[in-house]
């Protein structure tokens, strides 16, 4: 089956062959050398001089960490689809004050509505910014949001799941406090770790923070990473290793740049293939993700029918997501994806129209 999806993705052989080596200790001075090193390749990948945590979590860990170590009262959520709702849910369920701001289901939060929605309500502690909804795939203009977010003065949190790695994030140059992502997306490495820049501001406010649990304390993951130690508990070795080697990779091939360009490549070519086929992309025109593209399914055929008659030739895509389940279906273009394959799904996906 060649995978198609939103996560997890087909891996790159690379990383495969790194995952595969023997185990070490987390305390090794093996698994410190890797570790370090992921972690200034990241830095340098993300343009950011903040700490870099890796969580043996999906970014779904560090969704809850922002809201445990950073909000007392009171947040503002983005909502473009489940994954915003999402975060809104990680917030009320620990006790927080959610704002929510909605704009209707396949438009962007622009940054005239931010700008009213802070000026309306300047008690919010920190914004909470999807940027890729994977659910809708639609993508936010997040550097113009975060200039509104800074000049209000509040904490910034990006979740960056499905962007990280797919397009351009300058963290801190836009002033992002905690931005994260997981590995089982844009860099082709099985799930189970969770990528996270963490912000001088956000370990300040993690100081005060009380009832944060242990496993996600900001300040403990800051202590033992300066102190050379790498995590607080037991490490996804493995996945690190997978993380090490697509950094390595895409270095290698040019560097982020042309990784972008893959990407946006791919996605250009299933958009417009779509197209071609008299199929329409769901959210606004200018706003469509670089590493998914949600679909309307054709006028009396559900998107769960096109899902599975793709299945039957081979291809595993993305069905609908939430309130979209039964109208649209998805095709992912992130990891592991040879262009013969890409021509092969487009040709199968014309024969089961």
């Amino acid at each position: 089956m060649k995978l198609f999806t939103v996560g997890p993705v087909a891996c790159y052989p690379e990383v495969l062959e790194a995952m595969g080596g023997q185990m070490y200790s987390h305390r090794s001075k093996e698994y410190l050398g890797l570790h370090y090193d992921t972690v200034e390749r990241l830095q340098d990948f993300l343009e950011t001089e903040n700490d870099i945590y890796l969580f043996s979590s999906t970014g779904t860990g560090f969704m809850e960490a922002s809201v445990l170590n950073c909000v007392r009262e009171k947040m503002l959520v983005c909502v473009n689809g489940s994954f915003g709702k999402r975060f809104a849910d990680v917030g009320r369920a620990h006790g927080r004050e959610v704002a929510v701001l909605e704009p209707p289901l396949g438009q962007p939060v622009t940054p005239g509505m931010l700008e009213e929605a802070l000026s309306e309500d300047p008690g919010v502690e920190a914004v909470a910014i999807t940027h890729n909804e994977t659910s809708v795939g639609l993508i936010n203009p997040l550097e113009k949001l975060a200039k509104v977010t800074k000049a209000h003065g509040k904490l910034l949190f990006v979740d960056a799941v499905s962007s990280m790695g797919g397009t351009e994030l300058k963290v801190d140059n836009w002033g992002i406090d905690i931005c994260f992502s997981s590995s089982q997306k844009c860099f082709g490495v099985p799930p189970g770790l969770g990528i996270g820049s963490v912000s001088r501001e956000a370990l300040e406010m993690s100081e005060e923070a009380v009832n944060k649990g242990w496993y996600f304390d900001l300040k403990i993951w800051e202590r033992y990473h300066k102190q050379g130690r790498g995590t607080p508990m037991t490490s996804a070795i493995p996945q690190v290793a997978g993380m090490n080697a697509a950094l390595r990779m895409i270095e290698e091939r040019g560097g982020k740049g042309l990784y972008f360009d893959l990407y946006n490549r791919r996605n250009g070519k299933i958009r417009g293939s779509v197209e071609r086929l008299s199929l329409s992309i769901f959210p606004d025109e200018g706003f469509e993700s670089p590493t998914v593209s949600c679909i309307n399914a054709p006028g009396g055929v559900g998107g769960p029918a096109v899902y599975e008659a793709m299945r039957r030739e081979g291809f595993e895509l993305a069905q609908g997501y939430g309130v979209l389940k039964k109208k649209t279906f998805r095709i992912g273009n992130m990891g592991y994806m040879p262009e013969e394959d890409i021509d092969l799904m487009l040709d199968a996906l014309g024969k089961v129209l």
